[in-house]
């Protein structure tokens, strides 16, 4: 019973150092104090949820990509997502929309290997060599990106939240995965030292 309630402890210490390093991280909300980069990073994301109803999370990302562009922010969009299999690929349907937003299609370069967040900031740098990117993505999300970035040699990445108007329980179902999700990167970094796949 005691060895139980010391991992107890333990785990929730540890949950609660992940939260405090990654949290510690900032965000940029305000697109008119952000300087000019080269490549904006938009992590991917399905256009639909399971019951086919429009992803908020989605739109709210090509929204915030689109306007780093048309605000000067920067040249280039790097869209990095998942094309795992025939039917679904979301590099190709996030450049679909980009472009409808007035985005010039030779300004979208696709990464059709972003599997998942720690693949897309790794293959950002050492396969299409962006060293500065805007990562765009909601907050909680680009709290993890950028320490992704930070532990995978990108120094001097920022992030620019891409607002989407969800409801209140939806928003903290999602953040409380994120949480989760920030404890995994901390163990793919820290101990499982994992390198994105198909990275050269």
């Amino acid at each position: 019973m005691k060895i139980i309630k010391i991992c107890t402890l333990f785990i929730i210490f540890f949950i609660l150092y992940v939260i405090y390093i990654i949290s510690s991280y900032g965000v940029y909300k305000d697109i008119s104090l952000i300087s000019p980069r080269e490549t904006a990073l938009l992590l991917g994301t399905g256009k639909f949820l399971r019951n086919n109803k429009p992803n908020k999370y989605y739109w709210g990302r090509i929204d915030a990509a689109t306007n780093l562009y048309k605000e000067g922010k920067v040249k280039k969009i790097l869209v990095s997502g998942d094309n795992s299999s025939v039917d679904y690929n979301e590099p190709e349907q996030m450049k679909r929309d980009l472009i409808s937003k007035g985005i010039p299609a030779e300004d979208i370069i696709l990464d059709y290997a972003g599997l998942r967040t720690l693949d897309s900031i790794r293959r950002a740098k050492n396969v299409f060599g962006v060293n500065s990117p805007i990562i765009v993505t909601q907050y909680y999300h680009a709290k993890r990106a950028l320490y992704l970035c930070d532990k995978s040699g990108i120094t001097n990445a920022i992030a620019f939240e891409a607002v989407a108007d969800v409801p209140f329980f939806y928003k903290l179902r999602n953040n409380t995965r994120e949480i989760l999700a920030w404890v995994k990167a901390w163990i793919d970094i820290n101990i499982l030292k994992k390198k994105a796949k198909f990275e050269n």
